[in-house]
């Protein structure tokens, strides 16, 4: 199955979301192709358990992942990195998401720079997701989360986890 599409540009010519190929056309199996049209805080809460499930390095106290948004299943041709951290705290789980596009260097292709990083930050209760800060629209949201999710489960089938 190819890998994804990336995304489009937004009519200010930012990057704003990523889409999945796979979205286009999901096959029944696809973990993904329930959530098409799932709400953010679900899509929120499923990249929590997800990255949860990766476990923590040990002397940690929070759960925190490096992944790689893009096409095929090489992470030289990826195009968007990020990075996800999962915390306890006394209100509740806060989670932060970092992505950045990746931007090859001049001098060595294979050496990318991370540029425009966007921040989606959220705290988990017992019976809600409240976004605390989010550089995303809930569209966008929407579009680029279910890629994050796939990203996740892409490197947990791979450290099988």
């Amino acid at each position: 199955m190819p890998g994804p599409a990336i995304s489009l540009y937004s009519k200010h010519g930012v990057i704003l979301g990523l889409v999945l190929s796979a979205f286009l056309s999901p096959s029944p199996a696809s973990p993904l192709s329930a959530q098409k049209n799932a709400d953010v805080p679900g899509l929120l809460r499923q990249v929590r358990e997800e990255v949860l499930g990766l476990g923590k390095y040990p002397g940690e106290d929070f759960v925190r992942g490096e992944f790689f948004l893009g096409e095929g299943d090489d992470d030289t041709n990826k195009t968007h990195a990020v990075g996800i951290l999962v915390k306890d705290e006394a209100e509740g789980s806060r989670m932060t998401i970092v992505i950045s596009r990746l931007e090859p260097s001049r001098d060595n292709p294979r050496v990318k720079y991370t540029r425009e990083p966007k921040t989606i930050v959220c705290r988990f209760s017992a019976d809600r997701v409240e976004t605390v800060r989010s550089d995303y629209t809930s569209e966008d949201l929407r579009t680029l989360l279910p890629a994050v999710v796939q990203a996740v489960v892409d490197k947990k089938n791979l450290l099988k986890k």
